[in-house]
């Protein structure tokens, strides 16, 4: 069912086909998460949106970058972690870098 309905979007199926490790689940809930990419002039909004970008310590002219701030969806980030862990899988280089 999930298959079904995953095959049945369009953006789904070459969000698929463009990134290993995007299955039926990721793909459609990144889709539905996101929403109408066209929203979001910048891929940096996107991950801001689901709190994938480092947090910033910053004073007296100093800056630091720390964890992630985890400000968004906290599944869709739990699901973008499984599917690179299953793209490390498939990708030798990946692989070899992860």
């Amino acid at each position: 069912m999930v298959e079904k309905e995953a095959q049945s979007r369009p953006e789904v199926v070459e969000l698929r086909k463009q990134h290993q490790g995007v299955g039926p689940m990721v793909g459609p809930a990144f889709v539905l998460t996101i929403g109408p990419v066209e929203r979001f002039k910048h891929s940096r909004q996107v991950v801001s949106y689901l709190g994938l970008n480092p947090r910033e310590y910053s004073s007296g002219g100093h800056q630091r970058l720390g964890h992630i701030s985890k400000q968004g969806n906290e599944m869709m980030r739990w699901l973008l972690v499984e599917a690179a862990q299953s793209a490390v899988q498939y990708d030798p280089e990946l692989h070899r870098k992860y």
